[in-house]
Formats: C-alpha cells, sequence, structure tokens
C-alpha cells in the first residue's frame, strides 16, 4: 500500500490488547470533506482477530471476528471504480455498527430481520480496498468451523434471501442441487449460480443484503458436487 501510514495511538492499543485481538495490521483515517468535520480525526484500526475504531468525540467500538454475527458489505462503483464502500457489522448481541464512505442502503427492517437492535454510524474511514476484504476474511475463518459443522449434521444457513444445505443453495424461491450447480460468482453487484454449460440457475437481489458474503461463497466452493 502506498497510502501514509497511521498507527494506533495509546488507547487504541490498550483496547486491542485488552480484548486480545493479536497483531497489528493497518489503520485506517477518517476520509477528507464533510465526513471529516463530523468524524475529524478517526481510525479505524485493524488487527489479527478484530478492530478497534475510535474518534476524539467519543466513539469507542471494539468487534473480534469471533464475537462477530454477520458483516455485510455495500460496495458502490461509477464507471467500474469503486466510489463508495461501507462495511455493516452485527454483533452476538445485536449492535450493529457500518464504517466506511457512503451508505449500507440498509432500511431498518433489513438490519432487524438481521438481528440488530441498536445501530451506530461510524467514520468514513478510507481505504477500503484494504481493509474491507480482511473484516470479511476474518469473520469467514472465525465462522467456517461451525458452519461445516452444521451443514453436515443436516443443517440449513441462511444469508439473507439466499440459503444453502448439503444438498444444494437456494435464492429468490429457486432451488438448485450441488450436481447442477457449477461456479457461483458475484456479477453485477449480485450473487449469481451456473450449470456446466453457462445457464444461469439462479440470481439474488443486491449482495449488501447478504450477511457474511464470503463465508457463503467459501461454502458453495467447498461443498461436494
Amino acid at each position: 500500500m502506498d497510502e501514509q501510514e497511521f498507527r494506533p495511538d495509546g488507547h487504541a492499543a490498550e483496547l486491542a490488547e485488552r480484548e486480545r485481538l493479536g497483531r497489528w495490521r493497518m489503520t485506517a483515517p477518517n476520509q477528507q470533506g464533510t465526513f471529516r468535520k463530523r468524524w475529524g480525526e478517526a481510525r479505524l484500526h485493524l488487527y489479527e482477530h478484530g478492530l478497534v475504531v475510535t474518534d476524539p468525540e467519543g466513539l469507542e467500538q471494539v468487534r473480534r471476528w469471533d464475537a462477530t454475527a454477520a458483516v455485510l458489505q455495500n460496495l458502490v462503483k461509477v464507471n467500474g471504480a469503486l466510489r463508495h464502500s461501507t462495511y455493516t457489522l452485527i454483533d452476538a448481541h445485536g449492535a450493529a455498527l457500518t464504517v466506511g464512505r457512503g451508505s449500507n442502503d440498509l432500511l431498518g427492517r433489513h438490519l432487524d430481520r438481521l438481528g440488530a437492535t441498536s445501530h451506530t454510524r461510524g467514520p468514513g474511514v478510507v481505504y477500503e480496498r484494504a481493509w474491507g476484504p480482511e473484516v470479511q476474511k476474518g469473520v469467514t475463518s472465525a465462522q467456517l468451523p461451525s458452519a461445516i459443522e452444521r451443514l453436515s449434521r443436516g443443517e440449513t444457513l441462511t444469508f439473507g434471501h439466499v440459503s444453502l444445505d448439503r444438498d444444494g443453495m437456494s435464492a429468490e424461491k429457486k432451488t438448485a442441487s450441488w450436481s447442477r450447480i457449477a461456479e457461483v460468482v458475484l456479477r453485477d453487484g449480485m450473487l449469481k449460480a451456473y450449470d456446466a454449460s453457462g445457464k444461469l440457475l439462479m440470481i439474488s437481489s443486491g449482495i449488501n443484503k447478504i450477511p457474511n458474503l464470503y463465508l457463503l461463497l467459501t461454502l458453495a466452493q467447498q461443498l461436494p458436487r
């Protein structure tokens, strides 16, 4: 990365140590402009096992990957370039936190369905191409063993309006078995499943409403055909 390097201040480092977040990875500052006026010197500190978000006005959020129930992403591109990017994390107690530039485009009822009982709009921190995927990967790594075990017991896992079990996947009232599904991909802002001939089997609505998207994709790749 060629951005200016920031480091956690003493308070952020203490929070990370207290919550056993492990090795520091990177720090992202607040964006310039309108959000700069609101959030000032806000920071997102990414660690091996979670993140810390702080600002001079008293916002203090610590999230461990293994205590995160759901993470959602909303990526907005204009002419192929990433314009806005937000990530919303919901912890095991229902507290939701949104960070990043732009809107998560989620209505209150969408968050309610995911078990959110409160919502904090955090700062519009930048460098989301660096920290955003790491958030998804961290949550996926923490949840994957349990998800595989649940599938092996015959349970159905739900990811918003998409669900899967060891037999197949369903989305928007359509279902296909894994023996028919050759590929599950993100395309044009939607989740799509194709057969071996390239025929579209099913399509989801916007991926910003799919919690734990990377976990879903990982499971879809690992389940036997």
